[in-house]
């Protein structure tokens, strides 16, 4: 379904990304900078006057971040009186083509459970040292009885279709947000990333009536020392973790792995998750973007 399809009626529950945690990060980095001007006029010092340009900087950058977080089509799920409806494109995408299917509808019917899942991967650091950092995320499955080949089609096409082009005042320029919160695990399981209020929990309880709901499962990765696992074992490793957004640290680890450059470890990605590459095979060459 289009977005522009869906009925908004009131008594749907909806789950969003939260404006407010926006709002925090906007006034907490503006205090910071505010702060930091105070401290470098008292003080004759240019370091305070660089912070708060430094920080200024960073939020003419994150600008588009914040600006999602308050469109009317931020939310992730809605729970009607019928089923479920699941906004698979992300909100920060906001740009592209509002005439393409990015909402599924599931019917209470054909969840045949659902389950939430704390995940944590330990991932090297980016600089290739010896430290590390850990990632936890939540999401929730769903155990669906319905087909979900059309959808499986939706999810792929998403993932490929190019950025708009934009006119900026430098120029023009397409911006794509990798962030996809929303993929099939098996032709069964539909994942969705909780990153939305009301919390996974209070989404499950309103499922309790309609389906099963299973118990919290506890899951850990480790994507350090790749190189001991084999070739199949490490290309399965990167594509588990650039689907669940972490595509950065999918490319670095790559890079580690196999010696290539940014753009080469970029395209090599990419090819994984789209599919176009075979396990073993060298990447593809690089595709060029404006």
């Amino acid at each position: 379904m289009r977005l522009a399809e869906i009925p908004t009626i009131e008594r749907d529950r909806v789950f969003r990304y939260s404006p407010a945690r926006a709002l925090s990060l906007l006034f907490a980095l503006l205090g910071i900078s505010g702060g930091a001007v105070w401290l470098g006029w008292r003080g004759h010092a240019w370091l305070p006057f660089y912070v708060a340009g430094m920080l200024v900087l960073a939020l003419l950058l994150m600008r588009r971040l914040i600006v999602a977080r308050f469109r009317a089509g931020n939310w992730l799920a809605r729970m009607s009186d019928t089923g479920i409806f699941i906004q698979f494109r992300s909100y920060l995408n906001y740009q592209f083509p509002a005439d393409a299917f990015t909402v599924v509808f599931i019917p209470y019917e054909e969840i045949r459970s659902a389950r939430r899942v704390r995940q944590r991967r330990r991932v090297p650091s980016m600089d290739g040292s010896d430290e590390s950092s850990e990632r936890v995320r939540t999401v929730v499955e769903l155990e669906l009885a319905s087909d979900t080949a059309a959808l499986g089609q939706a999810l792929a096409a998403e993932l490929a279709a190019p950025a708009p082009t934009e006119a900026r005042w430098y120029g023009r320029t397409s911006t794509r947000y990798e962030h996809h919160p929303v993929r099939l695990k098996s032709p069964t399981c539909l994942e969705v990333e909780w990153g939305v209020v009301p919390s996974a929990r209070a989404f499950l309880d309103g499922l309790r009536r309609y389906t099963k709901i299973e118990p919290l499962v506890e899951a850990s990765q480790d994507y350090r020392h790749l190189q001991t696992k084999s070739r199949d074992e490490q290309e399965k490793r990167l594509l588990e973790l650039a689907g669940a957004g972490e595509v950065i640290a999918a490319v670095t680890i790559a890079r580690q792995l196999y010696g290539y450059d940014l753009t080469t470890a970029r395209a090599f990605v990419d090819d994984l998750r789209s599919g176009r590459g075979r396990t073993g095979d060298p990447p593809l060459p690089p595709t060029s973007s404006t």
